[in-house]
């Protein structure tokens, strides 16, 4: 076996996250699509030879962030990525976001994330928010590195990227992902319609930076369809003005 990758599909049981501007018909919440797609990744890590572990394989709540990073920590991975997507209040809000603590190890990874993410969606800028779960008004900004997207400010075991601090203080590489707003319909299309392919280049980034060839699974045709219909999306990196009070981000 060659390197172990954690996944933990965001949410899961009565934590049912964001809900996707199709909702209403198809009565699909963010813990189903990250479950989703962390299948389709460990499914593509396993046929590269690759072992996983997830917090969660149904529709339960693997528990806090502390417990879902202790499962990585116990069973030793190499790197661990959470797997979220992004919701809002209006359709406006669109984008993806990779999140990594500064000083860990595996940069590469977080590169491929975004060039994979970054053809089907805006980048948004280097800039995060954490909430409280005690008070979802309690938010506070993470200090980035513009190059590296690294955030380095410590967040608290209540919010989603405790996850990532708790397993880099264990020594752990690991990401955050937000992979789209499934509250918009641009986003939510372009996700559908993709799912297989982002899975692949997620999987085929960690493959590559662990200095392995990739296997895809996606058959000849379906590479070459998606590099037809691929959109040419530059990078958004927003100057620093972008920090300001009356930030638009989503607090979860």
């Amino acid at each position: 076996m060659k390197a172990i990758i954690g996944i933990d599909p965001g949410h899961g049981g009565a934590s049912s996250g964001t809900y996707s501007c199709n909702t209403t018909r198809d009565g699909l919440f963010e813990k189903d699509f990250a479950l989703e797609l962390s299948l389709m990744i460990e499914e593509r890590l396993l046929k590269n030879g690759f072992g996983a572990v997830l917090t969660r394989r149904t529709d339960v709540n693997p528990g806090t962030v502390t417990e879902r990073a202790a499962k990585m920590i116990q069973n030793g991975v190499d790197f661990a990525l959470s797997v979220h997507f992004n919701g809002f209040g209006t359709e406006s809000a669109n984008g993806t976001e990779v999140f990594v603590p500064y000083g860990e190890k595996l940069a590469g990874i977080e590169a491929g994330f975004h060039d994979v993410l970054g053809k089907y969606f805006r980048r948004r800028a280097p800039f995060a928010r954490s909430n409280n779960f005690y008070d979802r008004n309690a938010t506070f900004d993470k200090k980035l590195n513009v190059g590296t997207r690294r955030f380095d400010a410590i967040s608290s075991n209540l919010d989603y990227f405790g996850f990532v601090r708790n397993c880099w203080q264990a020594g752990i590489s690991a990401d955050l992902l937000e992979i789209c707003f499934l509250t918009n319909p641009q986003d939510f299309k372009a996700y559908i319609e993709n799912k297989k392919t982002i899975a692949d280049g997620i999987a085929k980034s960690i493959v590559e930076a662990f200095g392995e060839k990739y296997v895809s699974l996606l058959t000849d045709t379906e590479e070459q369809e998606q590099e037809e219909k691929v959109p040419e999306l530059r990078p958004r990196i927003l100057p620093h003005g972008r920090n300001r009070k009356n930030k638009t981000d989503v607090v979860k």
